[in-house]
């Protein structure tokens, strides 16, 4: 492993999780913000919306090594609903619409490498006196994580209160996110911090597990970012705008892949199912498994739009394969609600893609084990 890579993340030390009572009140202004928001431009009446994805975040465990590259996983459920939405409920080929925008808005900015981490030259967009930029993306085939500045032109620093946790209060309305070409789906979170509150620019993190189309990973694909106004959540004044605007860049997903493929080819049982695992990858932020369900879905109509306690269960229980990665220093990172995305097949099987981000860096060394359902993949 680059030593110069292990340095350059393990010294962006991120401070504890956001507390429970800011994620819950985030995602209720969130969706109290979006219900008005339908109701005045729709006669219909104002139903929630059903979910387009299953994308779970819950731990429990609190980590001695963290760093500031990886989202706090407490926000990760609430900003599903919120900015990170779209990234987990949508998927994109490269669209028509991706290739007019290259065709007459310019190819997207090459990203060079520089000690395994990719640095986006150029990519950055401005609108109403701020103006946003990709810092540095790092991750393996289907795991990424980039880190965003956002800085007012003025040089003035923004007015944003941390919270106890150290984080920034902040998110991104409506589709905002990241799209990456050939991507069929993903789940993650994204979160704020200021590095430096002296200066003018505070920082946003994305963090993402997704599969594609194609199989081949992210690597070499073009992100395509959108961003639409940055609010700030407290607690007078609830959910309210920052800074209007929309923000758009694009940059090549380029870094060096550091994926390493354990053995596969077994078949376990969980939650009274029979899976075959087909591949196990793990790398330093992240672990991957792509396994067949002996079993589809029951599922039920759901005519409120509203996800069924029936539907919940059934979700989790094919896709809740139990994953359990172990760390040197007794750390034991648990994957088994991690996002995953899923296709029924016509012979009553299921196939699932699942990946889970880890919140500390987990360099080969650092791991003493792998096990998925009781089964030892592997064991230092």
């Amino acid at each position: 492993m680059n030593t110069t890579y292990h340095q350059a993340l393990d010294s962006m030390t991120f401070p504890e999780e956001t507390t429970d009572r800011m994620t819950n009140d985030l995602a209720r202004a969130i969706a109290e913000r979006q219900k008005h928001a339908a109701c005045e431009t729709t006669t219909a009446s104002c139903e929630p919306a059903a979910s387009q994805t299953h994308a779970s975040g819950g731990r429990a465990l609190r980590f001695k090594k963290r760093w500031r590259l990886v989202a706090a996983a407490s926000l990760a459920g609430a900003l599903l609903v919120g900015s990170a939405g779209a990234i987990a409920a949508t998927g994109t080929l490269t669209t028509v619409k991706g290739l007019v925008d290259d065709v007459f808005n310019g190819a997207p900015a090459s990203t060079e490498v520089i000690d395994a981490i990719g640095r986006p030259i150029g990519a950055s967009a401005s609108c109403n006196g701020v103006t946003i930029t990709a810092d540095a993306v790092v991750g393996d085939r289907w795991n990424y994580i980039v880190v965003f500045s956002i800085a007012r032109d003025d040089g003035e620093p923004f007015d944003v209160t941390p919270n106890d946790a150290g984080t920034l209060p902040l998110m991104f309305e409506g589709p905002s996110g990241t799209h990456i070409d050939w991507m069929n789906g993903g789940g993650g979170g994204i979160h704020f911090y200021d590095a430096d509150p002296n200066d003018n620019a505070i920082q946003m993190v994305e963090s993402i597990s997704v599969d594609t189309f194609n199989s081949k990973g992210i690597i070499g694909n073009t992100a395509r970012v959108h961003l639409e106004n940055l609010c700030v959540l407290d607690d007078v004044d609830g959910l309210r705008t920052l800074v209007e605007g929309s923000w758009d860049l694009k940059f090549e997903m380029n870094y060096d892949d550091m994926t390493i493929d354990l053995p596969a080819g077994f078949s376990v049982d969980y939650n009274g199912l029979t899976a075959d695992i087909e591949s196990v990858a793990v790398s330093p932020v992240a672990i991957t498994v792509d396994f067949t369900a002996h079993d589809v879905m029951n599922w039920q109509d759901q005519s409120d739009g509203k996800m069924s306690d029936h539907n919940s269960a059934e979700m989790d229980r094919i896709m809740n394969l139990p994953i359990l990665i172990t760390l040197a220093d007794g750390t034991v990172l648990d994957a088994t609600k991690s996002g995953a995305s899923s296709q029924s097949n016509d012979d009553g099987t299921t196939s699932v893609h699942k990946g889970y981000v880890f919140d500390v860096l987990a360099e080969p060394e650092d791991i003493t084990s792998v096990s998925i359902a009781g089964t030892e993949v592997w064991q230092r």
